[in-house]
C-alpha cells in the first residue's frame, strides 16, 4: 500500500475530516441506506458504487475514533461514578419507606426487590470498581423488566428509580469506553492508537485507490469528478504536513498504522 503522509495527520484532523463529507462533491454521495447503527446493512456494500463504499468507511472510521477521544478522563469518571452511586443510595432510601408501607402486598414487594436489586446492606454495589459497577447495573435494569420482579416494580412505584440507574449505568459504559461484549473497558490511549490505525490504514487505502482509478481513466468529466473526490484528502495532507518521527515510527506509514501516544493510566478507582 502506498503511504502518503497519513501518519503526521491528528486525531483531531481526523475528526473534523467527517465535515468534507458533506460538503462539495461528496455531499452528492448518498449512504443512507447503508450507514446503520449496527454497521452491518442489509443492502450489500458488496453491490454499492465506490464512493458510497469509500464514503461509508471514512464515516465509520472516523466515528470509531470519536468514540475512543470522548472516553473520559479520570476527572469525569468520579462525577459518572458519583450519579451512578447517588441512583443506588436513592432506590434503597425507597425501597426502605416502601418496606414500611401500611398494605402487607407493598411492603412484601419492597422487601424482594431490596433482597433481588441491592447488595449487602444495599449499597454494598456502590463501592465497586467501576467495570463491576456497570455489570450490576444492566443486571438490576435486566432482572427488574422481567417477571416476577417487574409486578413488583410496578407494586412499589420504583420505575423511576430504575431508569435512572439505566441512565446513569450507560453514562458511565461510555464514559469508560466500553463497548457491547465488552467485560472491560480498553484503555484510553489504546483504543486512540487502535482508531488512529484503523484512519490512516482506510485514508491509505482510498486515496491509493481513487489514486489508480484517475491514472487509468481518460480525461473527461469521469476523472474529473475522481479528482474532486480527492481533493479533500489531498487539502488533508496539505494541512498536516510530515514532521520529524523516530526512525520506528516512519517505517509505519507505508501500513498505515499510527505513531503511538504516550502510554496512559487507565482509571481503576473503586466507585
Amino acid at each position: 500500500m502506498a503511504g502518503y503522509g497519513y501518519s503526521y495527520v491528528t486525531d483531531k484532523a481526523f475528526s473534523a475530516f467527517a465535515r468534507e463529507l458533506e460538503q462539495g462533491v461528496w455531499k452528492s454521495v448518498s449512504i443512507e441506506k447503508y450507514d446503520v447503527p449496527s454497521r452491518v446493512p442489509a443492502a450489500l456494500l458488496l453491490e454499492a458504487p465506490r464512493p458510497v463504499v469509500w464514503k461509508t468507511r471514512v464515516r465509520w472510521t472516523i466515528a470509531g475514533l470519536d468514540e475512543a477521544l470522548g472516553v473520559a478522563s479520570a476527572a469525569e469518571l468520579a462525577e459518572l461514578d458519583a450519579e451512578w452511586d447517588s441512583s443506588q443510595r436513592a432506590l434503597h432510601m425507597f425501597l426502605g419507606s416502601a418496606a414500611e408501607h401500611r398494605e402487607p402486598a407493598h411492603r412484601d414487594a419492597a422487601v424482594r426487590l431490596r433482597g433481588a436489586l441491592l447488595a449487602g446492606a444495599g449499597t454494598e454495589q456502590a463501592g465497586y470498581g467501576y467495570d463491576a459497577e456497570v455489570d450490576f447495573g444492566w443486571h438490576q435494569v435486566a432482572i427488574a423488566e422481567r417477571a416476577p420482579l417487574a409486578a413488583d416494580v410496578k407494586k412499589v412505584g420504583a420505575a423511576a428509580h430504575l431508569k435512572r440507574i439505566e441512565e446513569a449505568t450507560a453514562a458511565l459504559a461510555k464514559g469508560l469506553g466500553r463497548g457491547p461484549g465488552q467485560k472491560r473497558a480498553a484503555p484510553r490511549s489504546k483504543r486512540i492508537r487502535e482508531t488512529m490505525v484503523a484512519c490512516r490504514t482506510a485514508f491509505n487505502a482510498i486515496h491509493e485507490e481513487i489514486d489508480w482509478l484517475i491514472e487509468h481513466t481518460p480525461n473527461g468529466k469521469h476523472r474529473e469528478h475522481l479528482e474532486a473526490l480527492r481533493a479533500p484528502f489531498l487539502a488533508l495532507l496539505e494541512r498536516n504536513p510530515p514532521r520529524a518521527l523516530p526512525a520506528a515510527e516512519e517505517e509505519k506509514e507505508g501500513t498505515g498504522e499510527s505513531p503511538s501516544p504516550p502510554p496512559e493510566t487507565p482509571a481503576v478507582a473503586p466507585g
